[in-house]
């Protein structure tokens, strides 16, 4: 009688595992295969991972492409590496040199070419080649060499990458990071296929048959790419990574040609759009719609001048209108979920898998000046370039950022410095992004929002010759410390980060105000987008739809 009894027991545990198990299964496949849209700001001038910048090229390479390594999300929130396109990878013990091992089984998307290690190593001498004119390389510049090799020092053959084999990639670094194979889930880090490069005759990533990917999705069809309307994928057959996609396809709509993205959320409610960038007014809305939210404290916001405007060329008059101003009553006037910024360089950004401002500490904001130092600064700005009086001009903003109380107290300060007038232009967002692209402004309230994580990345916003320049800024001494920040890590990147900070407040160059979020919602029942901060782009490998 025990051993019947015994028997049925065991019978019955199992039969609840087997349950639970195909309850799990037929939990994942109910959402499977569904189709998702995700509407991109504008069409991207390239799909070429080595070059391409911006949220929007990266949402469809993250598709169409995969790294040695994928990103995934931690419970808490934090950011770690999964297997990608390497199924593993170790290290030595100064996290000085990394082995990956590719997975023997992966092909390009033609589902014949495999994908080796040779691959790896001609996208990355590609992105540093300073021939090819990457903008978003920096990341790069841990590799041994990378920095030169950007700066025109040395060869792309001198790069700290070696190819053992077709399947192991060895990488040297000029400093430990603990955290290298996250870097290598970037854009930039992923294949590339020399030969298949070289049919294209200059054309790689501009259209359909310059493309081929190694990631979990492909273009589907032969209009699968229409210029000015959409980028559609669909899951690919030959991708062999560690997770199928989940979707079957995922549409990226150009423009509001075939969707109308006048009410972000009512395109959510509807199921125009799985899932959208939102402002933080709109996030209310969609959690009373049962829509889920994600958000990313990844950006400050500052008051920075144009020092290409001939009135504020001169240092002592930039310094003069910065330290007029009375810091505790302009924090009195942020908006009321801002947070106050504690320096240049936003709070979520780590350096080498800690946060940066924990390291470094706050930078060292100067309070108001005395009125015979703001006069002295004064007369010597209006000497230097011959002014009877005081400069006046505008200060810009974006409508949408509510702080007119904020400017209206820079203002009115420099309104009883000057017994001038001073004004302000809120403008839509258009207005004002092609306003700063263009430099036609002298004063702005404007966003730093770094396109990748670690101090240097923000910071290189301000490099003399860097592309993302908006503030005219041209100095020697900061591009110094820009190199000598890329060539160093841990406590002594940090201390070198903070001094670069504190110069750009004391060049009175940036003055950073507060903090911001950016935000993306999720239509109700869509489950798994994956939206990476520093505009790193939006994975839809693990989206799910009830």
């Amino acid at each position: 009688m025990k051993l019947c009894w015994k028997s049925f027991l065991a019978f019955f545990l199992c039969a609840c595992l087997l349950l639970s198990v195909t309850s799990c299964k037929k939990g994942e496949d109910s959402l499977a295969g569904k189709s998702f849209r995700w509407a991109l700001s504008r069409e991207p001038k390239t799909l070429d991972p080595q070059i391409a910048s911006g949220e929007d090229a990266a949402s469809v390479i993250l598709a169409l492409y995969e790294g040695l390594a994928r990103i995934s999300e931690e419970d808490d929130g934090a950011q770690s590496a999964t297997p990608g396109a390497a199924e593993s990878w170790e290290h030595n013990a100064e996290y000085t040199q990394w082995t990956f091992h590719l997975r023997k089984e992966a092909v390009w998307s033609d589902g014949e070419t495999p994908v080796t290690a040779s691959d790896f190593l001609f996208a990355f001498q590609r992105a540093l080649d300073p021939a090819t004119g990457s903008e978003t390389c920096a990341p790069m510049y841990c590799i041994r060499n990378g920095r030169d090799i950007h700066d025109g020092k040395k060869t792309v053959d001198e790069l700290g990458v070696t190819v053992k084999d077709d399947y192991t990639l060895i990488i040297e670094l000029e400093y430990p990071n603990q955290n290298f194979p996250i870097l290598t889930a970037l854009p930039v880090f992923m294949p590339c296929n020399e030969e298949f490069f070289q049919s294209t005759l200059g054309r790689y990533g501009l259209e359909k048959s310059t493309l081929m990917g190694n990631g979990p999705f492909e273009i589907d069809g032969r209009y699968g790419w229409e210029a000015g309307k959409h980028i559609n994928v669909k899951a690919s057959d030959t991708y062999s990574g560690e997770t199928a996609p989940l979707p079957s396809d995922v549409s990226f709509t150009v423009g509001d040609e075939e969707i109308d993205l006048s009410s972000p959320v009512s395109a959510l409610t509807s199921g125009s759009l799985d899932a959208v960038a939102l402002t933080e007014q709109e996030t209310v809305e969609a959690e009373k719609a049962g829509c889920s939210i994600v958000s990313f404290e990844d950006t400050v916001w500052g008051l920075c001048f144009n020092l290409q405007d001939s009135k504020l060329k001169n240092a002592d008059l930039r310094r003069f209108f910065f330290r007029s101003l009375n810091r505790e009553e302009l924090l009195e006037q942020l908006p009321k979920s801002a947070g106050e910024a504690q320096g240049i360089i936003s709070p979520a950004v780590t350096l080498e898998g800690e946060r940066y401002r924990t390291m470094a500490g706050g930078i060292s904001f100067p309070g108001q000046a005395s009125e015979k130092e703001l006069s002295e600064w004064l007369r010597a700005g209006m000497s230097a370039l011959s002014l009877d009086k005081a400069p006046t001009f505008t200060v810009i903003y974006p409508e949408e950022q509510e702080i007119g109380p904020l400017v209206n107290e820079i203002l009115k300060t420099w309104n009883e410095a000057t017994g001038l007038y001073y004004n302000m232009e809120p403008l839509e967002e258009e207005e004002y992004n092609q306003r700063i692209s263009l430099g036609d402004f002298s004063a702005a309230i404007y966003a730093l929002r770094p396109e990748s994580d670690g101090p240097y990345s923000t910071l290189s916003a301000f490099q003399s010759q860097s592309s993302g320049n908006v503030f005219g800024y041209q100095s020697e001494k900061f591009d110094s410390l820009l190199d000598e920040i890329a060539r160093h890590s841990g406590e002594d990147a940090a201390s070198l980060s903070l001094q670069a900070e504190n110069q750009l407040l004391e060049d009175c160059v940036f003055l950073p105000l507060y903090t911001g979020k950016h935000f993306y919602g999720m239509a109700p029942g869509v489950k798994g987008i994956r939206f990476l901060p520093y505009g790193g782009g939006v994975d839809f490998i693990a989206a799910g739809k009830e």
